[in-house]
């Protein structure tokens, strides 16, 4: 009888919802409880029969040590089917051991780590093959780098972050990870890079795999310049997964006497079967503090903001558009922000400009317009505290052509003492419309020139909300979830985007809840 009644308060909301300006239905699993308290989802699948998989990660608190992965199915309705548990299990002579990503095989799941082997003096790369379906575990040695090989290079650290499926390393930027795992847009293909430290010169040591584990490719990139002098930005897996593209920034000697703009050019360079090329280009008089790329079959985009006086504070969004064999400049564009855009962003004050923007992620519309979406961090303190700001949310399109469309910012000012997954947002597209789903106060602030202000409030009292940017740069904004209706708050920066849908996972004390929005 209670599953009944959730049926119908759950398709009650679902219809209402619909009915008004912003079309979604909602979802939830029953209220469900860990042996671990603090979990994570990582990763979710939604099969054609309307089957879905759900990953999620766990960790054990207090004096315990345990940590690995839940592996859960689900029917169309978010009842649980089937689960399956693979702990993380290292020997003593197995230090530093951690899981980089997920990638899902034709028919296993497989969680690729890595590991320094104290008897043997290497680390090695590995991964957990999961056949679900059996119930099995199998283990698989990916490559493994000799104390003497790193040695060559300079020295290599395991101080790494695991990002889950929808999370592109864009996080801000010169945080290098010392080892990362970057799948491409389809799933298909994964490399995994090694950034070795040395005073002398940047040395970055590359992998290529397919989907199913079997090496496509090594290569070791070199860069003769001082280590400090080279920015490691980001590498991207092309589509059809048989090409790695490496973005760096480079304070080179030749830029030192350059009159105008930033003394540092980007190199971008391009790995295959074939070897290596490298294509150098610079933002001329202009200051471009970080940039990405985005991997197309027809070109490659690099992308970011620019600034006319310094790295801190920005003007608009750069575009250089390159051959994605060759790397041979087909266009180059300097995009100013719009007075509409200056307006959202501080209504009638003069003189302001934007800083502190993160990468955050980047949408390819129908059309293959870009959507690039972004966030305003930074640390502040008080009384000894230190507070890590989230505020406002800027997301830009760029057409074809690397022309601005629009770009807007939506306010909101969002903070914490520690990592915190309820605060932030998570993003995705439908057709030609961009969706931000935000936590946020029950009373939306009203500012001067017709904005409104997303405000924080404790996770407990959060409402879930949605935000809809259309294809012509206009917004509105809709409550999805009251915190009075809600048994658990919603960790809404770790929602995964799966087709049209996303997964959020909700906690409160040992209480658990999965949701599903479908746009």
């Amino acid at each position: 009888m209670k599953l009944f009644l959730q049926f119908l308060f759950i398709s009650a909301f679902a219809i209402s919802a619909k009915a008004q300006d912003i079309p979604f239905k909602v979802l939830k699993s029953e209220i469900f409880k860990d042996e671990f308290k603090e979990s994570n989802i990582v990763f979710a699948e939604e099969a054609e029969n309307g089957s879905i998989l759900i990953i999620r990660s766990y960790v054990s608190g207090g004096l315990s040590s345990g940590r690995g992965y839940y592996i859960e199915e689900y029917d169309s309705n978010l009842k649980l089917v089937k689960e399956y548990e693979q702990p993380l299990k290292y020997a003593h002579f197995e230090k530093y051991g951690t899981v980089l990503g997920i990638i899902k095989g034709d028919k296993d799941i497989q969680f690729v780590d890595m590991f320094y082997n104290i008897n043997e003096k290497a680390y090695i790369c590995s991964a957990y093959i999961v056949d679900f379906n059996n119930s099995k575990t199998s283990k698989k040695e990916l490559f493994r780098l000799s104390r003497e090989e790193i040695k060559q290079y300079g020295n290599f650290f395991m101080n790494q972050t695991f990002y889950s499926q929808d999370t592109k390393i864009y996080e801000e930027p010169g945080n290098e990870s010392g080892v990362s795992m970057i799948v491409n847009e389809d799933r298909t293909a994964f490399a995994i890079t090694i950034d070795m430290k040395t005073e002398k010169s940047e040395a970055l040591k590359l992998y290529l795999f397919d989907k199913n584990l079997n090496k496509k490719f090594e290569h070791i990139f070199v860069r003769e310049i001082k280590d400090k002098k080279f920015r490691y930005e980001n590498v991207d897996v092309s589509k059809d997964g048989n090409a790695l593209y490496l973005l760096g920034k480079v304070y080179a000697d030749e830029k030192k006497n350059k009159k105008t703009g930033g003394k540092y050019q980007y190199e971008l360079t391009r790995f295959s079967f074939e070897g290596q090329k490298t294509q150098v280009f610079d933002t001329e008089e202009h200051f471009s503090g970080s940039m990405t790329t985005i991997a197309s079959p027809d070109k490659i985009t690099c992308i970011g903001f620019y600034s006319d006086q310094n790295d801190n504070h920005f003007k608009g969004i750069s575009y250089f558009e390159l051959d994605p064999v060759s790397l041979a400049i087909r266009k180059s564009k300097f995009n100013p922000f719009s007075q509409q855009f200056m307006i959202d962003k501080y209504g009638e004050e003069k003189d302001k400009e934007l800083k502190n923007l993160i990468f955050k992620k980047i949408h390819i519309t129908k059309n293959n317009d870009i959507i690039f979406n972004a966030e305003e961090f930074y640390v502040s303190s008080n009384n000894n505290q230190t507070f890590f700001n989230y505020d406002d949310i800027v997301s830009a399109k760029i057409n074809t052509d690397g022309e601005l469309v629009w770009a807007r910012n939506i306010n909101k000012a969002q903070f914490t003492t520690d990592t915190d997954a309820y605060i932030s947002y998570t993003s995705t597209i439908k057709n030609d419309d961009t969706y931000f789903f935000i936590n946020a106060s029950e009373k939306i602030k009203k500012l001067s020139n017709d904005r409104i202000l997303f405000k924080h409030v404790r996770k407990n009292k959060s409402n879930l909300n949605i935000i809809r940017i259309n294809k012509n740069g206009d917004f509105d904004f809709q409550e999805v979830l009251n915190n009075e209706s809600n048994e658990v708050p919603f960790m809404v920066s770790q929602g995964i985007v799966n087709k049209e849908s996303i997964f959020f996972l909700g906690k409160k004390g040992k209480d658990k809840q999965l949701l599903k929005i479908s746009l």
